[in-house]
């Protein structure tokens, strides 16, 4: 490790920035303190001179900005703890780390008081409002820094405070969500062993998802009877009204989620022995009373997931993207009070909820030639191969095929792993069984336009596009309740080809691809963009947010609008597809105007403070909705599209928060490059799984063009984060420059 590194990440892990250090500094108690810091960074041969104005140079030149912050959004100072090996690498126990922290201290000569462990203990409970308590998180920061310079540098003393200000924030202990999860027979013995399976995966699940579904308070895993357990998600803070239980909902979802498939995938599942899953959400005191008959209902078709009423409207009014039976079914409790349960038909799982991982290791899903050949073949002949292949997740759907939650979630990581036509052939089994299954149809449909995509020529295109349109008529005229995912799902089948024809129209040159009639393809592309807005619009009006909608609304509308006004971008592939950012502002703001998210400014706000806001706190909302890691890269370049190109202004404050999403993306497509997984990426307008060395490509194409044209992270660090940037620099349209 090289002792500059270290020094240098102990000193920024407690000043961060140049406000955390004048904080510090105004207060005459930290003098002495300070000097002690000053001494510290010339003797690190990190300042050139022992004087504090070269320490205030350096935080200047080296601050970080906490904007984008990577830690789990509910922390608190507690749970850090709790999670500290796997968050901060931290191993040892609070005592040992003390004693160390203390001799690093006294090492290093930092006039800071001795840490101690009852000051630790008192932090887990209490604000930072002294100074003593704040002194203690310098210590703490500081170490942090020193020994463990490779972790997030977010990991600083602002983050530690922020943690510790969260421990006394109100919380209903009183109120949440109960999932129950039972096992029951038509003849099959349920052993103890299936009790500990059912047990240790939910244990598992929740353990090892704090970086997936950090949005509320779990719950600890407690046996009711000998084939029950329940799993408690309080609800946070006092408000007492349907949306107070999005996240524990949503958690409590994701949970049903992966046990109803590692369930069907367990050696315990056979025709005889089932998994219910009942969600109840309320006063924890009456849950068991709803809970109860809710998991012991006789439903047809015996589906897995059922809830409550209360939970059901729960779920509507906070987005979650689930699917239900059209109509519930009643239930007279032991008080004559009348019950209805509904449960769940499909999920949204192709965008929104995470893969398993028993999917994800199976040997004959892997996207390898060795693995994609032998699946093909099975496909085909499975007479032949059925005594010769290993047993694996698609021997095990072929023997429950009407498990459609199943089905879907196999031809969900097929589908990841570009697996289209093998994907297609799980779905076809899928809807022989239950053809107006909307999710297996919705997931076909953009199979086909993926496919559509790919194809070799626009005449093959074509063919695909018109099947993947015909998926579409069918869900409308025979599937009910359609929702704001369904009308996005088919508005990009007609955005995609708008897109993909334009594509084929400015590269025939070099392709196969002969359009002689110029004049009425870019009529047509035109009409497709108008029917992408209206489905679109139909989408924001069935949602009680509409936010994937309104974003890509806004997105159709400007590249509609755009190559209305410049006809050279049909034909001239070597001009990008860009334009001044006056040319399309109106647009945004529009719409923007329309949904009341620009607000009459006071005399102490900033022109467009409040649709910062909002935009802000929809991303946050729409992001908490996803557990699925490869959709969640292209949200964030979907949100630095928002900033970069659809905000009315461009502030230095606004180009840092448009890097820092960038660049937060190139981390999360490594990782699911490691796993051999495509991202759902729109970084082409297109909608289409896209290999993470492409999208990374993309991304860092994109933070190119901004470094080059308005200055680097470092530069911008240096400027006042109001300033105006000039839209001349770096004038470039971000949503269609990849196209």
């Amino acid at each position: 490790m090289i002792k500059d590194k270290q020094a240098h990440s102990a000193l920024l892990a407690v000043f961060p920035n140049l406000e955390t250090l004048h904080n510090f500094i105004k207060k005459s108690d930290n003098q002495k303190v300070f000097h002690s810091f000053v001494e510290f960074a010339f003797q690190e041969n990190l300042i050139p001179e022992c004087d504090e104005n070269a320490l205030t140079r350096f935080i200047q030149n080296h601050a970080r900005d906490n904007s984008v912050i990577a830690f789990p959004k509910d922390l608190t100072f507690e749970e850090l703890f709790k999670k500290k090996n796997a968050l901060l690498n931290i191993g040892i126990s609070e005592r040992a780390m003390t004693d160390r922290i203390n001799a690093l201290i006294q090492k290093k000569k930092i006039d800071l008081p001795k840490l101690t462990n009852t000051m630790l203990t008192r932090l887990k409970k209490e604000p930072a409002d002294t100074p003593h308590k704040r002194n203690a998180l310098r210590c703490l920061s500081f170490w942090l820094g020193y020994e463990r310079p490779d972790i997030d540098p977010s990991w600083n003393y602002e983050t530690l405070f922020r943690l510790c200000q969260e421990t006394n924030q109100p919380r209903s202990f009183n109120e949440g969500v109960r999932i129950g999860l039972t096992l029951s027979s038509r003849g099959d013995v349920i052993g103890h062993d299936a009790v500990v399976w059912l047990k240790n995966n939910v244990k598992n699940y929740i353990q090892n998802s704090i970086n997936l579904l950090p949005y509320g308070t779990w719950g600890k895993v407690k046996s009711y009877d000998i084939t029950t357990i329940f799993i408690d998600f309080p609800k946070e803070g006092r408000a007492n009204y349907p949306t107070s239980y999005q996240r524990s909902i949503r958690n409590a979802i994701s949970v049903a989620h992966q046990m109803a498939i590692r369930w069907a995938l367990s050696d315990y599942c056979t025709k005889n022995r089932f998994l219910s899953i009942g969600i109840a959400t309320g006063d924890f005191a009456n849950l068991d009373n709803y809970l109860l008959p809710i998991l012991n209902a006789k439903l047809p078709g015996d589906p897995v997931i059922r809830m409550t009423d209360y939970t059901h409207q729960c779920i509507l009014i906070s987005d979650i993207r689930t699917v239900f039976c059209p109509h519930p079914k009643e239930a007279t409790l032991f008080n004559g009070e009348t019950l209805n349960i509904w449960w769940v038909s499909g999920l949204w799982s192709s965008i929104y909820w995470d893969f398993i991982p028993h999917l994800l290791e199976d040997e004959i899903m892997q996207n390898k030639p060795s693995s994609v050949e032998l699946l093909s073949q099975f496909f085909m002949f499975p007479e032949q191969l059925e005594e010769k292949i290993e047993p694996n997740a698609i021997t095990r759907f072929f023997s429950f095929p009407h498990n459609s939650l199943l089905g879907i979630e196999i031809a969900k990581t097929l589908y990841y792993r570009r697996s289209f036509w093998e994907a297609n052939e799980i779905l076809r089994i899928v809807l022989s069984i239950d053809p107006t299954n909307l999710n297996a149809r919705a997931l076909r449909m953009a199979l086909f336009r993926n496919l559509a995509i790919e194809a070799p020529s626009h005449a093959i295109a074509g063919i695909q596009f018109k099947r993947a349109e015909e998926e579409a008529q069918f869900i409308l005229e025979n599937c009910n309740t359609l929702d704001e995912d369904f009308f996005c799902e088919y508005a990009v089948i007609n955005l995609s080809r708008a897109v993909n024809t334009l594509r084929r129209m400015r590269e025939s040159a070099d392709s196969g691809d002969r359009f002689p009639d110029f004049r009425q393809l870019k009529s047509e592309v035109i009409d497709l963009f108008a029917r992408a807005e209206k489905l679109f619009e139909r989408g924001i009006m069935v949602s009680p947010t509409g936010y994937r909608s309104i974003y890509l609304l806004v997105c159709t509308q400007i590249i509609k609008d755009i190559l209305l006004t410049h006809e050279e971008f049909f034909t001239d592939a070597r001009k990008p597809i860009s334009v001044p950012k006056s040319e399309y502002r109106q647009k945004a703001l529009d719409i923007f105007l329309a949904l009341n998210w620009v607000r009459k400014k006071t005399p102490d706000q900033m022109p467009y403070d409040y649709l910062e806001k909002i935009l802000t706190q929809s991303f946050s909302r729409h992001d908490e909705s996803v557990t699925l890691k490869a959709y969640r890269p292209t949200l964030y370049f979907c949100f630095a599209v928002v900033l970069w190109d659809f905000f009315p202004t461009r502030t230095v404050s606004i180009v840092k928060h448009v890097l820092q999403f960038l660049k937060a993306t190139i981390p999360m497509a490594r990782e699911l490059e490691k796993q051999n997984l495509c991202i759902y990426s729109y970084t082409r307008c297109y909608g289409e799984m896209l290999r993470p060395g492409t999208f990374m490509q993309h991304i860092e194409k994109s933070i190119q063009l901004i470094e080059t044209g308005i200055g680097t992270m470092e530069e911008l660090e240096k400027q006042d984060p109001a300033q105006p940037i000039d839209e001349d620099n770096g004038n470039f349209t971000l949503l269609t420059i990849h196209i």
